[in-house]
């Protein structure tokens, strides 16, 4: 270090203790060689950092020429240096430190930067969605670790783990040959394939437990598995299904609950009695309530209308847990065994909406059908601009539509305008004018509500009416739920989300539950998804309720539970390309 690179602390202008000890260590720096010179420059740093002074610190260890020094010494400033920009949300740059040359030679680090190096770098790739790596890592440092840091760096380990897709964990599993990173890999699989039957996933965790006896983990299991068992031996006996089944909502959700129920018979798991009450011919839900708790209930499921709903929010005292299917926005519960799970259309356009902004997008066009008959719709319009309003983007246009679809659009994208522009000029001048109509150039993207035979009509218009480039992001009222390739080619390059029962054949249920009760349209398919789910959840609520797993993935999407009692549902994402509904991540 020479004087020109001593930070600028004028002497006559000192104020504290530790600007003056900063001035007098930079002034030893500059005086010293290497790696004293070196040694003083870092204590420095860390004085700045102690009175607040980041910035400062990061930029004198910057100045820092850390590749003749000895290995610990400069392990210290690089870490200090990622460390900054871990805290300033720079993960990759904070890798490109952390993954120097240098630290190849992480064993011959003191124990106590091994565990600092190890634990920012899995920071760091968790922070950028890289769980495998990040999970690799905490698995490393695991063995330098106290026992109450053992415990968190196990969840952390566990949330990498679902973070993965099962074929991939198989894969890992298959490839691996160090003991440690095998039967971490393996206790995902376990977690992750037999999420959905809690009877299977115990037979399955016992058999870990008895190969993989000397494992870290069978010391000390995630928190989730430990609850396994414990989930399976307090589920309840007897559960009782409120449902009105003179509708084919209830007609469907009840076979669906059946399906789940007859595939874990099917292989020997405990199942408990269910017992079905019909809410179609009462007007007081809690009459039924209270009559399926005296015929012993443990568990009720349901009611699935919202008025019946509305009417249990009253009830204090409700004496067992209720997974009611339905939601009612911003209505608090007098009871805190009342849990609420719903298809809630609001959800799924708040979520369209972040996911378009995190996408990039700021200016929104939005396409609605004019049907104000359609309360649905209108709820996930208004949903809709409220979350997108509230994330700070703007609405530019908004357009109703009917059965003329391309007059719509043309005022959707002004090109009416410009089409009057260019009369008028005509006029004016009284002759014809050469003319290439333009569509207005504010537009980042388009949120469009509709059903797949208007939306068949909508996309292709828009790529006729010069908005070909514009994105589209749509609800999942555009997807059939079937295979109809030559229709769907029209809905090609369309973002929507939607149950991952409905864009994945991974889920073996899937097949079965359509062999005993076929459904063939989309709202059908996202109904028989909300039963196979409410059964997935019976015995899991305590699970989420304990924090014990942050979500689980059900047949309707990621399941969590809020502060309210509300059962929360992250939808998966597609692309619609060459006619099919594709995953996201299978086509970026």
């Amino acid at each position: 270090m020479n004087d020109s690179e001593i930070p600028d602390i004028d002497a006559d202008g000192i104020r504290s203790p530790e600007e003056v000890l900063i001035f007098s260590l930079l002034q030893q720096a500059n005086n010293a060689s290497s790696p004293e010179s070196e040694f003083f420059s870092l204590e420095a740093a860390r004085i700045y950092i102690g009175i607040g002074q980041d910035r400062q610190a990061f930029e004198l260890l910057t100045t820092l020429n850390t590749r003749q020094l000895d290995l610990e010494l400069a392990a210290e400033i690089l870490l200090l240096r990622a460390q900054y920009l871990v805290d300033n949300v720079r993960y990759r740059e904070a890798l490109n430190v952390l993954t120097i040359d240098r630290f190849d030679a992480i064993p011959q680090l003191s124990i106590a930067l091994q565990k600092q190096l190890r634990t920012m770098r899995a920071q760091s790739y968790e922070a950028l969605s890289e769980p495998a790596a990040g999970l690799r890592e905490r698995i490393l440092v695991g063995g330098l670790l106290s026992e109450q840091e053992k415990n968190l760096n196990h969840e952390q380990i566990w949330q990498n783990l679902l973070a993965l897709p099962l074929d991939e964990l198989r894969r890992l599993s298959e490839n691996e040959i160090v003991y440690a990173f095998q039967g971490w890999y393996e206790l995902g699989i376990v977690g992750k394939a037999y999420q959905y039957n809690l009877d299977r996933q115990l037979v399955e965790l016992n058999k870990w437990q008895s190969t993989w006896i000397r494992h870290p983990a069978s010391e000390q299991l995630p928190l989730t598995l430990q609850l396994v068992e414990s989930m399976a031996a307090q589920r309840p006996n007897q559960i009782a299904l409120l449902l009105p089944l003179n509708t084919n909502a209830g007609v469907i959700i009840r076979d669906a609950f059946m399906s789940a129920y007859l595939n874990v018979q099917s292989f020997g798991g405990q199942v408990p009695e269910i017992r079905f009450y019909d809410t179609s011919s009462t007007d007081n839900i809690i009459n039924l309530h209270n009559q399926a708790r005296i015929d012993g209930a443990g568990m009720i499921i349901g009611p699935l209308l919202r008025q019946n709903l509305s009417q249990l929010q009253q009830v204090r005292n409700l004496g067992v847990p209720t997974l009611a299917l339905n939601n009612i926005d911003g209505a608090q519960s007098a009871s805190d065994l009342l849990y609420q799970f719903a298809l809630s259309p609001e959800s799924e356009a708040r979520q369209l909406a972040i996911k378009a902004w995190n996408d990039g997008h700021r200016k929104a066009a939005i396409m609605n059908p004019d049907n104000a008959n359609s309360e649905i719709y209108q709820r996930k319009r208004n949903s809709f601009i409220q979350q997108w309003t509230e994330l700070g983007g703007q609405i530019v246009t908004q357009e109703m539509y009917g059965s003329n679809y391309t007059q719509s659009i043309e005022n959707l994208l002004n090109l009416s305008e410009s089409a009057n522009r260019r009369e008028q000029i005509s006029d004016i001048i009284n002759a014809s004018v050469e003319f290439s109509q333009r569509r207005r150039q504010d537009v980042d993207f388009i949120f469009l509500i509709a059903e797949p035979l208007a939306a068949r009509q909508i996309n292709p218009s828009l790529g006729y009416l010069y908005a070909g480039n514009i994105p589209v992001y749509a609800t999942q009222d555009i997807y059939s739920g079937l295979n109809r390739t030559l229709e769907d080619v029209d809905l090609n390059g369309i973002i929507f989300g939607d149950s991952p029962w409905l864009l994945s054949q991974d889920d073996e249920l899937k097949i079965a539950a359509q062999l005993l009760f076929p459904q063939t349209s989309a709202q059908n398919l996202r109904l028989q998804a909300f039963g196979i789910d409410a059964f997935r959840l019976y015995p899991r609520i305590r699970q989420l309720e304990t924090g014990a797993t942050n979500a689980f993935i059900g047949a309707t999407g990621v399941l969590s539970l809020d502060a309210d009692n509300r059962i929360t549902r992250q939808l998966d994402w597609a692309r619609m390309q060459d006619g099919i509904a594709r995953p996201i991540d299978d086509t970026q």
